[in-house]
């Protein structure tokens, strides 16, 4: 393999000009290299990387200086260049912008150095184009600031861990919240410390078996939905805290002051345990009355039942026999108002005890039938029975049991006209339930009236013509004695086209016969 000509052999043959290959050089290499005189800067030898970038030929640089072209933005930096070299004899990584010829700007990493030709010091400088970096550190710092900025309008506290724990970034309402100073919690911060300073200091109200939790709250969650929850702070006031994991592990945390919902739901809650007190010392009262309410009552039927079966003789006069008989008929009215009041205080109050037997549910309504006849002014006749042949027997306290059947009976004759069908029927389901259905051809009720009937004293007036006596206890009663046996009272009524009633009780109170 022949062996390569010396250099200096080359050049001799072709009698090179040292100058024109010394610019081929420098033009063909693509750096950012240019020669000047050291006393005062006139530039000797400049690149064509140089003269691209600022714009310049390179017979407009020809015998000039930097300084008297303007190129450096800032003269004073590069002062500062010649001093540093002066000190170290050699400068790297020197921060330097640069103003080309149409103004535009530039920025560079200058290096400088001095080299001697013939036997004379000139200075060498050379060049890194930073212009895009410093582009996007500019832009990253903006964006940067841009977030800060938005952190800080928030009204909730924020709070960004990395993967390894540390505090990435938060804003001041976070530190507000719990105290922090700026250098706790600066970046790099661990979440430990900062859990373990909010219980040291007692800022966050934790139990002593709960604080090891609270400081470690943070280790086992996962990626997925928010995972929030409440603290209180020294001061009263009410966080919620939102924590979730990134993609990349990071954890993102957001502190909401909640204190006025907080204190809200708190008056709530302390709003309805006083109604609870008041309500249960109402039906307290109100079931401790029935011996003072009952008694003198009962007196006064009984004395008038004396009376109108004139029981020691003759009234007289054939008026006293008419007062007679509506005091009584009103004592007796008012009797059982006082029974429903007592009975739905008794309730409410949780005081009312079955007193559970076998009873023939058939035979039951039959007896309810003939105190309804015994005690209506109205025709019952109207009323029809619909049954099975079968007995059903059913388990439950029968006086109870006749009441709901007279108060829906009482009720459908209250409102129908004598044209009206009423029809009672009683059945069991395939699932073995025993139901009890009363369904009426009246008024009706409207649909939106109908939740309002089933509360306590809870009445619907069309108007005045469909007023009726009563305290409107008889559905709520009804519903509420159901309930008592583990059954359901449900209404199904429209305006003008009747109502039906069902009550139905679980399969386990039928009582199946062989």
């Amino acid at each position: 393999m022949p062996e390569l000509p010396e250099f200096s052999a080359i050049f001799a043959e072709r009698a090179l000009d040292a100058d024109d290959l010394l610019l081929a050089l420098v033009g063909a290499s693509g750096t950012y290299l240019a020669i000047t005189e050291q006393h005062d800067g006139k530039i000797l030898l400049i690149s064509d990387a140089w003269l691209s970038i600022l714009g310049y030929s390179r017979k407009e640089l020809a015998g000039k200086t930097v300084q008297g072209l303007n190129i450096w933005v800032q003269p004073t930096q590069r002062a500062k260049l010649i001093r540093q070299f002066k000190t170290d004899q050699i400068v790297d990584r020197f921060p330097a912008r640069l103003r080309g010829k149409d103004g535009t700007l530039h920025d560079f990493s200058i290096a400088l150095q001095s080299i001697t030709i013939t036997g004379k010091n000139y200075f060498l400088f050379t060049g890194h184009d930073v212009t895009e970096n410093k582009l996007a550190e500019h832009a990253a710092l903006a964006s940067r600031q841009i977030l800060v900025d938005a952190l800080e309008a928030m009204s909730e506290g924020f709070v960004l861990y990395g993967v390894d724990g540390r505090l990435i970034i938060c804003n001041s309402k976070f530190k507000k919240f719990y105290g922090y100073s700026d250098e706790e919690a600066a970046v790099g911060a661990h979440r430990r410390y900062l859990g373990e300073l909010d219980v040291n200091r007692g800022t966050v109200l934790v139990s002593d078996d709960s604080r090891q939790a609270y400081i470690e709250r943070r280790e086992d969650l996962v990626k997925g939905p928010p995972k929030s929850f409440g603290i209180q702070l020294r001061d009263g006031r009410y966080l919620l805290l939102s924590d979730r994991r990134t993609e990349d592990g990071s954890i993102v945390s957001i502190h909401k002051d909640i204190t006025e919902l907080k204190l809200a739901e708190i008056s709530l809650v302390q709003a309805k345990e006083d109604a609870d007190i008041a309500n249960s010392a109402k039906s307290e009262f109100l079931a401790h009355m029935s011996h003072e309410l009952r008694t003198p009552m009962n007196s006064i039927l009984g004395f008038t039942q004396l009376m109108r079966d004139e029981f020691f003789g003759a009234l007289g006069h054939p008026k006293y026999q008419e007062y007679i008989t509506d005091v009584h008929r009103s004592g007796e009215h008012l009797l059982n108002l006082i029974n429903d009041v007592l009975d739905i205080s008794k309730v409410e109050a949780g005081e009312f005890t079955l007193h559970e037997e076998e009873l023939d549910l058939k035979e039951t309504v039959a007896c309810c039938l003939q105190i309804l006849r015994g005690k209506s002014t109205r025709d019952t006749g109207q009323i029809c029975i619909d049954e099975p042949e079968a007995d059903l027997f059913l388990l439950g306290d029968e006086r109870i049991i006749r009441q709901i059947v007279l108060n829906l009976l009482s009720n459908a004759l209250k409102f129908t006209t004598s044209g009206d069908k009423i029809i009672l029927s009683l059945g069991q389901t395939a699932e073995q339930k025993i139901y009890i259905e009363v369904m009426d051809t009246g008024c009706g009720i409207a649909p939106d009236d109908l939740p309002r009937i089933m509360e306590p004293f809870g009445q619907v007036r069309a108007n005045a013509r469909t007023a009726h006596e009563g305290t409107g206890l008889g559905l709520s009663l009804s519903k509420r004695f159901t309930e008592l046996h583990d059954g359901v009272l449900s209404i199904q009524s429209a305006r003008n086209e009747g109502t039906t009633v069902t009550v139905t009780f679980p399969a386990d109170r039928t009582i199946k016969t062989l």
